[in-house]
């Protein structure tokens, strides 16, 4: 058994991990890894372990589609046969992470274990409280856009609950991407101010914080967060190409919103037809002058070849 030592570490000796894919391994010094019943390596999955007949069985059964977060959680930890697990999501200003559960506390995302796991990418565990085990903080990824962290407790860590937890962390990461859009509760539970109108407006039509692919990384952000007004980013990647566009509308009122609003739809309108930068500028100016001949915008649109 293989235990952390006190406070939050990286993983110990013996401990291997890679960013790429969350391939990690625990194993005991001297000692041949267990082999896990879920590969995440090439299209190998073994079916050796009895608790993938759970997994396989709750992913087959269309009801579990319609679960909450919580609930697909719980069920999803008992199909692989681990002890417990909650979800931490990231709060919208990224300084706090928001369990899904109420009987749990915030975490700061500076100075704790959970947060050097949100802003690395990478496992990390720790000795738990009084009730003793380990907890293995694993990072919930879309992409290139981190979502929040997912706690794994375990009364010890072995190189098959850490393939689970893993398997776990990317599963419930899909299943959030996909809900948020339309389930309430996350953003409830990750604003800690009440939003403007302008701001709801806005930040309904804007794009991940993060994107990216394996050549290039893009990441913006809009402060003061809960009150922007005519402020806005956009950013979009082809196969050869990163879009990206900094808006700001003269005002600070839902009409500047809407001047913004107007040409976030002009820009990204001419990108995906396929024009160039003067003619997607001209069609953002075009669009104003059409549709808000009183407003103005001012903006920042650039494209990089990712090519050359």
């Amino acid at each position: 058994m293989t235990r952390a030592p006190s406070g939050g570490t990286e993983a110990p000796h013996g401990w291997a991990t890679r960013r790429a894919g969350w391939d990690g391994r625990c194993q005991t010094a001297g000692q041949r890894p267990r082999r896990s019943g879920l590969s995440t390596r090439g299209d190998e999955v073994s079916t050796s372990d009895p608790d993938d007949a759970g997994l396989r069985s709750f992913l087959a059964d269309p009801a579990h589609l319609t679960l909450d977060l919580r609930t697909a959680t719980a069920r999803c930890v008992k199909a692989l046969g681990l002890r417990h697990a909650v979800v931490y999501l990231v709060d919208l200003q990224q300084r706090h992470l928001v369990p899904q559960t109420a009987v749990a506390p915030s975490v700061p995302v500076d100075g704790s274990p959970a947060g050097w796991a949100y802003r690395t990418q990478s496992l990390r565990v720790e000795e738990s409280g009084t009730g003793g085990g380990i907890t293995a903080w694993f990072p919930l990824l879309d992409g290139a856009e981190r979502l929040g962290v997912l706690a794994l407790c375990e009364t010890a860590l072995t190189a098959s609950s850490l393939t689970r937890g893993r398997a776990l962390a990317s599963l419930l990461a899909m299943v959030i991407t996909s809900k948020r859009l339309y389930e309430d509760s996350f953003v409830r539970r990750t604003r800690t101010e009440r939003m403007e109108l302008p701001a709801e407006m806005l930040r309904a039509l804007l794009p991940p914080r993060t994107i990216g692919n394996g050549n290039v990384v893009s990441t913006a952000v809009l402060e003061p967060a809960y009150e922007i007004g005519g402020d806005a980013f956009d950013h979009a990647l082809t196969e050869t190409t990163l879009h990206v566009a900094v808006l700001d509308a003269m005002g600070h009122d839902l009409a500047s919103g809407l001047t913004t609003t107007v040409s976030l739809a002009a820009c990204r309108n001419a990108r995906r037809t396929g024009a160039d930068l003067p003619e997607l500028v001209r069609g953002v100016d075009e669009a104003l002058s059409s549709w808000l001949p009183d407003k103005f915008c001012t903006s920042v649109i650039a494209q990089l070849d990712l090519v050359t």
